[in-house]
């Protein structure tokens, strides 16, 4: 089946009345796919299936994408410029990344508004989406009306990145992508293979950052992407972690700093340019941090953009690994 252009009317700004899809027939020659793949190909069609909203019929060579929530920098970092995007893009965009979508307009976001009426006037022709459990910001039927939408459910951040392979194979880049992410994939393992006497003598690690309840501060838990690139990498985690937690971060008070004295290393949330992030700076500048003995011994390494999903952000990840184990000194 194919869908007809998006009709549109509107009655005072900023409202979007009626956004209705029209089915206009049976495109020739459609019929079922041979099912060798995830997604059924029929005509110039395909559909995609095990998103939240079920089987959803797209394009089958999509050319007007809206990039959603926490798709941005994915889609970009796979080769394909959206026409636009949530605001979350350009938060988590780096500079090339922000430099290749500098003229594409945003719809609003979950932290603001979604502007479903903007994203109609853009007349995409797909739009793909990150979906949390339980999120109220994102109204998945409103965005369902004005194009095929598929959402994806990423309850944890190694969820988000477990979605890359999906979200290429949606906007048809899975080939190359399939190869840069098994490269990838090779590479943690090569890294524990060829420090393994380093790593040895490096000892646990753990992962800090800043947080956004008062008078804490958070680490990486086993199920965080950190802990996994880590440990995939040849890595000792911090032990005294939660080993059930709740979430890929575990709480902790600022009192209680001096837990972390088993480490031998700590990394710590870092932006692009390995400069900690405002909410991780002020618990890096406090006395019981600074008397932490790793960091005494100077063993604190930054952990260069924890919440960017794109192989740039993996290869800017495995640059600070390979830098800890260069730089670490024994504690006296």
């Amino acid at each position: 089946m194919r869908r007809s252009a998006v009709t549109r009317a509107r009655s005072g700004p900023g409202r979007v009345l009626v956004i209705a899809l029209a089915v206009i027939g049976l495109v020739a020659g459609c019929g079922t796919g041979s099912g060798t793949g995830p997604d059924e190909v029929s005509g110039e069609t395909r559909v995609v299936s095990g998103t939240l909203l079920g089987d959803v019929e797209i394009p089958a060579e999509p050319k007007r994408v809206i990039a959603g929530w926490l798709v941005g920098t994915l889609l970009v970092d796979i080769g394909t410029t959206p026409v636009g995007m949530f605001d979350d893009l350009k938060t988590n965009a780096s500079a090339s990344q922000q430099e290749k979508v500098r003229d594409v307009p945003t719809v609003g976001g979950v932290e603001t508004e979604v502007n479903l009426e903007k994203i109609a006037e853009l007349d995409p022709d797909l739009i793909v989406t990150m979906y949390r459990p339980g999120m109220k910001a994102l109204d998945l039927k409103a965005l369902q009306a004005i194009a095929p939408t598929v959402a994806l459910e990423v309850p944890e951040p190694t969820a988000v990145w477990a979605a890359y392979p999906k979200v290429a194979e949606v906007v048809g880049k899975s080939t190359d992508a399939d190869q840069r992410l098994a490269d990838l994939e090779k590479s943690w393992g090569e890294l524990a293979d060829t420090e393994k006497d380093k790593l040895a003598e490096v000892g646990p690690v753990v992962y800090a950052e800043g947080s956004a309840q008062a008078s804490n501060f958070q680490i990486a838990t086993n199920k965080s992407l950190v802990y996994e690139r880590l440990t995939k990498s040849g890595f000792t985690y911090f032990p005294d972690a939660d080993p059930n937690p709740a979430r890929y971060q575990q709480q902790i008070s600022l009192e209680d700093v001096a837990r972390l004295g088993s480490a031998n290393a700590v990394f710590f949330e870092a932006d692009a340019n390995g400069k900690p992030t405002q909410r991780t700076k002020a618990l890096l500048d406090s006395p019981v941090f600074q008397a932490l003995p790793a960091v005494k011994a100077g063993n604190l390494f930054p952990w260069r953009t924890p919440y960017t999903y794109t192989l740039e952000a993996a290869g800017l990840q495995r640059e600070d690994m390979r830098n800890a184990i260069t730089r670490f000194h024994p504690a006296p």
